[in-house]
């Protein structure tokens, strides 16, 4: 046999140590399939019209997620049965499995092709409800429903490990109509359990820049998995030592518009020069910015919290407030009055890498929450109509929080002379911190 020539294996080398300083390619999501059960409520009194509404609804986060090619399964699991499912699935791979005709976990039953069709899915999901109470409150005259299920995560295709669990947890009121207490549980499944699948990580978005121009980056995927303008996605550097992944976080990008399959970012900050094949990576987020704050309007001092729409929104963003006028709260004898201003607007802001400007406008109600100390009753007068108009300044610190400074007029115009009630407003100014839920 031919021994190789010192020129062919300097060339080998030289090929090797080329491909090992080649950087790491970047990684791209693509649509994952899954197959989901449909909601188990095995030992709960639950109504049939409210169980389909509660398959809908879960079925519908998935899809508006986009990132998930979706099997439906008509079957629900019992929590016994979840196990057993489980315990199958982890069989399914031995070589020694005998398939059975039919399969019953709990009181559900699967065909072999139905059972078939859940192996040949990347994960399976299995909502299964842990609590369900629906009463008549007599003391706060209402309907009230609570609703707490757990959302399981299988990965098949590694033999039926279980990814993750989720509890979702819902409540509901109406004043007249349990049903409509139920379905006002159900109305809030969506936006928990959303933001729930996002935050497990075999689910969050990988992508890679295309192409990048001072603050502005094009990234691969848009709208077909699921983008929304106001996302944010990391910028990361990516490095091994000795083999091992030492990839870091080094900066972030806010998405500032989404098309079919390109969207369009705003660097906020970055520690590394971007360009063709930087990895981005998606940071789950509720989707609101949630403010606390200190202001003062003429002599009135003011602490209060704001929420503001961060996910689906860039730029204009819609925001509400409430706040608590402290200078004006009062008592005497058994009675106190506590003051509290609601406000509804928006606010249209503009990035300056990690300092921003945002304008901003709000109209609201103000009312008396009137308390008598021993007699356990509350009763609520308006009080005041009111506006504020103003502009705020702020710095980005880290990814999640921000400080800021809010300059600007309020006003805010008295409807009654309880408790000799007054107008009151001015220039108003404050300050206060930002945390992004």
């Amino acid at each position: 046999m031919r021994r190789p020539t010192a020129g062919i294996v300097l060339a080998l080398l030289l090929a090797f140590g080329a491909a090992a300083m080649l950087p790491a390619q970047p990684v791209v999501s693509e649509k994952q399939d899954i197959a989901i059960f449909a909601l188990g409520y095995y030992g709960w009194s639950i109504p049939t019209q409210a169980l389909a509404s509660i398959d809908g609804q879960i079925q519908k986060v998935f899809s508006d997620l986009g990132r998930f090619t979706i099997i439906g399964v008509s079957q629900r699991l019992s929590s016994g049965g979840l196990s057993s499912f489980i315990d199958i699935m982890k069989q399914a791979k031995q070589k020694t499995f005998v398939m059975p005709e039919k399969y019953q976990f709990g009181e559900a039953f699967l065909t072999e092709a139905e059972f078939n069709k859940l192996v040949g899915a990347f994960i399976v999901v299995a909502p299964v409800v842990t609590e369900f109470n629906s009463f008549y409150n007599t003391k706060n005259l209402q309907w009230e429903t609570s609703l707490k299920t757990n959302v399981t995560f299988i990965d098949v295709a590694s033999g039926g490990a279980v990814i993750a669990i989720k509890l979702v947890s819902s409540t509901g009121t109406d004043k007249q109509n349990q049903f409509k207490s139920i379905s006002s549980a159900i109305d809030s499944i969506p936006g928990q359990l959303q933001y729930e699948i996002r935050s497990i990580p075999q689910f969050q978005i990988n992508t890679r820049i295309l192409s990048a121009s001072g603050s502005k980056v094009r990234l691969q995927l848009g709208a077909n998995m699921g983008i929304r303008k106001g996302d944010e996605y990391a910028i990361i550097q990516k490095a091994t030592v000795e083999g091992f992944d030492d990839s870091r976080e080094t900066g972030l990008i806010v998405i500032a518009d989404v098309g079919q399959e390109v969207s369009t970012g705003e660097v906020l900050y970055s520690g590394m020069k971007l360009g063709k094949d930087t990895q981005l990576r998606e940071i789950p987020h509720v989707g609101t910015e949630l403010d606390l704050y200190l202001h003062s309007v003429g002599d009135v001092f003011v602490p209060g919290l704001r929420a503001t729409a961060s996910r689906g929104f860039y730029g204009f963003r819609p925001l509400a407030s409430i706040q608590i006028p402290v200078s004006l709260m009062s008592s005497f004898l058994l009675v106190e009055i506590i003051p509290v201003n609601v406000l509804v607007g928006g606010e249209y802001a503009m990035n300056l890498g990690r300092l921003s400007v945002a304008p901003n406008a709000s109209v609201g109600l103000s009312y008396y929450h009137v308390t008598t100390i021993g007699i356990n009753t509350d009763t609520d007068f308006l009080s005041h109509i009111g506006a504020q108009i103003g502009g705020r300044v702020s710095y980005l610190f880290n990814r999640n929080t921000r400080a800021f400074v809010d300059l600007g007029i309020e006003y805010w115009l008295a409807m009654t002379n309880f408790f000799g009630n007054e107008s009151y407003g001015g220039a108003m100014f404050g300050a206060g911190v930002t945390f992004k839920l």
